[in-house]
Protein backbone atom coordinates (compact mmCIF):
# COMPACT_ATOMS: atom_id res chain seq x y z
CA UNK A 1 0.00 0.00 0.00
CA UNK A 2 3.04 2.25 0.33
CA UNK A 3 2.96 2.87 -3.45
CA UNK A 4 -0.47 4.50 -3.09
CA UNK A 5 0.86 7.42 -1.06
CA UNK A 6 -0.35 10.46 -3.00
CA UNK A 7 2.42 12.70 -1.68
CA UNK A 8 5.07 10.33 -3.03
CA UNK A 9 3.39 10.19 -6.43
CA UNK A 10 3.08 13.97 -6.43
CA UNK A 11 6.83 14.19 -5.87
CA UNK A 12 7.46 11.69 -8.66
CA UNK A 13 5.02 13.29 -11.13
CA UNK A 14 6.00 16.92 -10.30
CA UNK A 15 2.33 17.76 -10.82
CA UNK A 16 3.06 21.48 -10.55
CA UNK A 17 4.85 21.22 -13.90
CA UNK A 18 1.87 19.43 -15.44
CA UNK A 19 -0.34 22.29 -14.25
CA UNK A 20 1.99 24.80 -15.93
CA UNK A 21 1.83 22.68 -19.09
CA UNK A 22 -1.98 22.78 -18.98
CA UNK A 23 -2.04 26.57 -18.85
CA UNK A 24 0.76 26.81 -21.42
CA UNK A 25 -1.26 24.83 -23.97
CA UNK A 26 -4.31 26.94 -23.16
CA UNK A 27 -2.29 30.12 -23.76
CA UNK A 28 -1.20 28.87 -27.18
CA UNK A 29 -4.79 28.06 -28.11
CA UNK A 30 -6.23 31.32 -26.81
CA UNK A 31 -3.68 33.46 -28.61
CA UNK A 32 -5.10 31.99 -31.83
CA UNK A 33 -8.80 31.83 -31.00
CA UNK A 34 -8.94 34.95 -28.76
CA UNK A 35 -11.94 33.43 -26.96
CA UNK A 36 -12.45 30.54 -24.55
CA UNK A 37 -14.58 27.48 -25.19
CA UNK A 38 -14.76 24.10 -23.49
CA UNK A 39 -13.47 22.46 -26.69
CA UNK A 40 -10.06 23.97 -25.94
CA UNK A 41 -9.68 21.76 -22.86
CA UNK A 42 -9.50 18.45 -24.75
CA UNK A 43 -6.15 19.20 -26.48
CA UNK A 44 -4.57 19.89 -23.06
CA UNK A 45 -5.07 16.32 -21.81
CA UNK A 46 -2.36 14.68 -23.90
CA UNK A 47 0.44 17.13 -23.02
CA UNK A 48 -0.46 16.98 -19.31
CA UNK A 49 -0.24 13.16 -19.26
CA UNK A 50 3.00 13.22 -21.27
CA UNK A 51 4.50 15.78 -18.87
CA UNK A 52 3.68 13.54 -15.90
CA UNK A 53 5.22 10.56 -17.71
CA UNK A 54 8.35 12.53 -18.66
CA UNK A 55 9.23 13.29 -15.04
CA UNK A 56 8.62 9.68 -14.02
CA UNK A 57 10.82 8.25 -16.78
CA UNK A 58 13.55 10.81 -16.10
CA UNK A 59 13.65 9.76 -12.45
CA UNK A 60 13.68 6.11 -13.54
CA UNK A 61 16.64 6.55 -15.90
CA UNK A 62 18.33 9.02 -13.55
CA UNK A 63 18.12 6.81 -10.47
CA UNK A 64 21.87 6.16 -10.40
CA UNK A 65 22.71 9.86 -10.60
CA UNK A 66 20.09 10.80 -8.01
CA UNK A 67 21.53 8.21 -5.63
CA UNK A 68 25.01 9.64 -6.21
CA UNK A 69 23.69 13.10 -5.39
CA UNK A 70 21.94 11.84 -2.25
CA UNK A 71 18.54 12.96 -3.50
CA UNK A 72 16.49 11.33 -0.75
CA UNK A 73 13.63 13.67 -1.67
CA UNK A 74 13.11 11.56 -4.79
CA UNK A 75 10.62 8.68 -4.17
CA UNK A 76 12.64 6.18 -6.21
CA UNK A 77 15.84 6.92 -4.30
CA UNK A 78 14.10 6.69 -0.92
CA UNK A 79 12.40 3.44 -1.96
CA UNK A 80 8.91 4.80 -1.38
CA UNK A 81 8.01 3.87 -4.95
CA UNK A 82 9.55 0.89 -6.72
CA UNK A 83 11.39 1.61 -10.00
CA UNK A 84 9.41 -1.02 -11.92
CA UNK A 85 6.14 0.53 -10.70
CA UNK A 86 7.33 3.93 -11.90
CA UNK A 87 8.29 2.45 -15.29
CA UNK A 88 4.83 0.91 -15.78
CA UNK A 89 3.21 4.21 -14.81
CA UNK A 90 5.34 6.11 -17.33
CA UNK A 91 4.51 3.68 -20.15
CA UNK A 92 0.78 3.95 -19.47
CA UNK A 93 0.87 7.74 -19.25
CA UNK A 94 2.92 8.07 -22.43
CA UNK A 95 0.54 5.75 -24.29
CA UNK A 96 -2.63 7.54 -23.17
CA UNK A 97 -1.01 10.94 -23.69
CA UNK A 98 -0.10 10.14 -27.30
CA UNK A 99 -3.53 8.63 -27.88
CA UNK A 100 -5.23 11.85 -26.82
CA UNK A 101 -3.01 13.94 -29.11
CA UNK A 102 -3.94 11.64 -32.03
CA UNK A 103 -7.54 12.80 -31.74
CA UNK A 104 -6.52 16.48 -31.89
CA UNK A 105 -4.74 16.49 -35.26
CA UNK A 106 -1.86 14.76 -37.02
CA UNK A 107 0.60 17.65 -36.59
CA UNK A 108 0.38 17.83 -32.80
CA UNK A 109 0.53 14.02 -32.63
CA UNK A 110 3.84 14.10 -34.52
CA UNK A 111 5.12 16.87 -32.25
CA UNK A 112 4.12 14.86 -29.18
CA UNK A 113 5.68 11.66 -30.53
CA UNK A 114 8.98 13.43 -31.24
CA UNK A 115 8.86 14.95 -27.75
CA UNK A 116 8.38 11.52 -26.17
CA UNK A 117 11.23 10.03 -28.21
CA UNK A 118 13.62 12.83 -27.23
CA UNK A 119 12.53 12.57 -23.60
CA UNK A 120 13.60 8.93 -23.58
CA UNK A 121 17.06 10.03 -24.75
CA UNK A 122 17.45 12.81 -22.21
CA UNK A 123 19.05 11.08 -19.22
CA UNK A 124 21.27 8.70 -21.17
CA UNK A 125 22.35 11.08 -23.94
CA UNK A 126 21.46 14.78 -23.71
CA UNK A 127 22.01 15.22 -19.98
CA UNK A 128 25.58 13.97 -20.22
CA UNK A 129 26.56 16.52 -22.88
CA UNK A 130 27.58 20.10 -22.02
CA UNK A 131 24.63 22.49 -22.45
CA UNK A 132 22.67 20.05 -24.66
CA UNK A 133 20.56 18.76 -21.78
CA UNK A 134 19.84 22.30 -20.58
CA UNK A 135 18.76 23.39 -24.06
CA UNK A 136 16.48 20.37 -24.40
CA UNK A 137 14.72 21.10 -21.11
CA UNK A 138 14.35 24.74 -22.19
CA UNK A 139 12.75 23.59 -25.42
CA UNK A 140 10.26 21.52 -23.44
CA UNK A 141 9.19 24.75 -21.74
CA UNK A 142 8.31 26.26 -25.11
CA UNK A 143 6.51 23.12 -26.28
CA UNK A 144 3.12 23.75 -24.57
CA UNK A 145 2.70 27.14 -26.27
CA UNK A 146 3.64 25.80 -29.70
CA UNK A 147 1.49 22.69 -29.21
CA UNK A 148 -1.50 24.80 -28.19
CA UNK A 149 -1.03 27.02 -31.25
CA UNK A 150 -0.96 24.07 -33.67
CA UNK A 151 -3.85 22.37 -31.88
CA UNK A 152 -6.17 25.02 -33.32
CA UNK A 153 -4.23 26.42 -36.32
CA UNK A 154 -1.81 25.29 -39.03
CA UNK A 155 0.40 28.40 -38.77
CA UNK A 156 2.60 29.77 -35.99
CA UNK A 157 1.39 33.04 -34.53
CA UNK A 158 4.04 35.79 -33.98
CA UNK A 159 2.93 36.25 -30.37
CA UNK A 160 3.35 32.52 -29.71
CA UNK A 161 6.84 32.69 -31.19
CA UNK A 162 7.69 35.64 -28.93
CA UNK A 163 6.41 33.87 -25.81
CA UNK A 164 8.31 30.72 -26.81
CA UNK A 165 11.57 32.68 -27.10
CA UNK A 166 11.00 34.21 -23.65
CA UNK A 167 10.29 30.75 -22.21
CA UNK A 168 13.37 29.28 -23.91
CA UNK A 169 15.73 31.93 -22.54
CA UNK A 170 14.24 31.66 -19.06
CA UNK A 171 14.29 27.88 -19.16
CA UNK A 172 17.92 27.70 -20.27
CA UNK A 173 19.01 30.12 -17.56
CA UNK A 174 17.06 28.26 -14.89
CA UNK A 175 18.35 24.84 -15.94
CA UNK A 176 21.98 26.00 -15.84
CA UNK A 177 21.56 26.90 -12.18
CA UNK A 178 19.73 23.66 -11.39
CA UNK A 179 22.57 21.71 -13.03
CA UNK A 180 24.96 23.18 -10.46
CA UNK A 181 23.20 21.18 -7.72
CA UNK A 182 24.07 17.87 -9.33
CA UNK A 183 27.69 18.35 -10.43
CA UNK A 184 29.13 15.77 -8.04
CA UNK A 185 26.63 13.07 -8.99
CA UNK A 186 26.86 13.87 -12.71
CA UNK A 187 30.63 13.38 -12.53
CA UNK A 188 30.23 9.98 -10.90
CA UNK A 189 27.62 9.05 -13.53
CA UNK A 190 30.03 9.88 -16.34
CA UNK A 191 28.40 13.09 -17.48
CA UNK A 192 30.09 16.31 -18.55
CA UNK A 193 27.85 19.29 -17.87
CA UNK A 194 28.58 22.93 -18.62
CA UNK A 195 29.35 23.88 -14.98
CA UNK A 196 32.14 21.30 -15.01
CA UNK A 197 33.74 23.07 -17.98
CA UNK A 198 33.29 26.76 -17.12
CA UNK A 199 32.84 26.63 -13.34
CA UNK A 200 29.96 27.62 -11.03
CA UNK A 201 30.50 31.40 -11.16
CA UNK A 202 30.60 31.59 -14.96
CA UNK A 203 27.57 29.31 -15.17
CA UNK A 204 25.54 31.68 -12.99
CA UNK A 205 26.77 34.70 -14.98
CA UNK A 206 25.57 33.06 -18.21
CA UNK A 207 22.27 32.23 -16.51
CA UNK A 208 21.88 35.83 -15.37
CA UNK A 209 22.49 37.11 -18.90
CA UNK A 210 19.91 34.77 -20.42
CA UNK A 211 17.26 35.52 -17.79
CA UNK A 212 17.90 39.26 -18.11
CA UNK A 213 17.31 38.97 -21.86
CA UNK A 214 14.04 37.14 -21.16
CA UNK A 215 12.99 39.86 -18.71
CA UNK A 216 13.60 42.56 -21.33
CA UNK A 217 11.62 40.62 -23.94
CA UNK A 218 8.77 40.03 -21.49
CA UNK A 219 7.80 43.68 -21.94
CA UNK A 220 7.70 43.42 -25.75
CA UNK A 221 3.90 42.90 -25.71
CA UNK A 222 3.64 46.44 -24.35
CA UNK A 223 5.01 47.62 -27.67
CA UNK A 224 2.00 46.06 -29.38
CA UNK A 225 -0.22 48.05 -27.05
CA UNK A 226 1.60 51.18 -28.27
CA UNK A 227 1.38 50.09 -31.93
CA UNK A 228 5.18 49.84 -32.15
CA UNK A 229 5.01 46.12 -32.94
CA UNK A 230 1.77 45.90 -34.93
CA UNK A 231 2.38 42.26 -35.91
CA UNK A 232 1.55 41.28 -32.33
CA UNK A 233 -2.12 40.90 -31.54
CA UNK A 234 -3.66 43.78 -29.61
CA UNK A 235 -5.41 43.21 -26.29
CA UNK A 236 -7.71 45.23 -24.06
CA UNK A 237 -6.60 47.84 -21.54
CA UNK A 238 -7.56 45.44 -18.74
CA UNK A 239 -5.16 42.89 -20.16
CA UNK A 240 -2.40 45.48 -20.31
CA UNK A 241 -2.69 46.29 -16.60
CA UNK A 242 -2.98 42.65 -15.51
CA UNK A 243 -0.14 41.54 -17.79
CA UNK A 244 2.20 44.24 -16.48
CA UNK A 245 1.35 43.38 -12.87
CA UNK A 246 1.89 39.64 -13.28
CA UNK A 247 4.97 39.82 -15.49
CA UNK A 248 6.58 42.33 -13.10
CA UNK A 249 6.17 39.87 -10.22
CA UNK A 250 7.54 37.07 -12.40
CA UNK A 251 10.56 39.12 -13.49
CA UNK A 252 11.26 40.26 -9.92
CA UNK A 253 11.35 36.65 -8.70
CA UNK A 254 13.59 35.58 -11.57
CA UNK A 255 16.08 38.40 -11.16
CA UNK A 256 16.31 38.25 -7.36
CA UNK A 257 16.78 34.48 -7.49
CA UNK A 258 19.48 34.40 -10.13
CA UNK A 259 21.42 37.41 -8.82
CA UNK A 260 21.42 35.94 -5.33
CA UNK A 261 23.21 32.90 -6.74
CA UNK A 262 25.91 35.23 -8.07
CA UNK A 263 26.91 35.84 -4.45
CA UNK A 264 26.73 32.20 -3.38
CA UNK A 265 26.43 28.86 -5.13
CA UNK A 266 25.86 26.75 -2.00
CA UNK A 267 23.18 24.06 -2.10
CA UNK A 268 20.74 26.01 0.08
CA UNK A 269 20.86 29.02 -2.25
CA UNK A 270 20.55 26.84 -5.35
CA UNK A 271 17.50 25.07 -3.90
CA UNK A 272 15.92 28.41 -3.02
CA UNK A 273 16.60 29.62 -6.56
CA UNK A 274 15.00 26.49 -8.00
CA UNK A 275 11.82 26.98 -5.98
CA UNK A 276 11.58 30.73 -6.57
CA UNK A 277 12.10 30.41 -10.34
CA UNK A 278 9.47 27.66 -10.50
CA UNK A 279 6.99 30.04 -8.87
CA UNK A 280 8.08 32.69 -11.37
CA UNK A 281 7.37 30.34 -14.27
CA UNK A 282 3.85 29.71 -12.98
CA UNK A 283 3.16 33.43 -12.61
CA UNK A 284 4.66 34.07 -16.03
CA UNK A 285 2.27 31.62 -17.64
CA UNK A 286 -0.63 33.39 -15.92
CA UNK A 287 0.69 36.68 -17.33
CA UNK A 288 0.68 35.18 -20.82
CA UNK A 289 -2.82 33.87 -20.14
CA UNK A 290 -4.03 37.39 -19.39
CA UNK A 291 -2.39 38.56 -22.60
CA UNK A 292 -4.23 35.86 -24.54
CA UNK A 293 -7.62 35.92 -22.85
CA UNK A 294 -8.48 39.57 -22.20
Amino acid sequence: MRNLNLKDWHMLFRTEHALITFFGVLVGELLVTRSFSLSLLFPTIGPVLITLAAFVINDYFGLKTDKANGRRDRPLVSGKIKPETALYAAIVLFAFGLAFTWFVNSLVFILAAVYVFLTLLYDNVFKKLPLVGNLFIALTMTAPFVYGNFAVANFLLPSVMLISIIAFLTGTGRELIITLRDVAGDKRAGGTTLPMLIGPKNTVILSAVLISMAVLLSFAPLLSFLNILPFLEKTTSDAQVLYVALVSICDYLLLTAVFKTLKSQDLVTLKECRNKTLLALAIGVLAFLSFALL
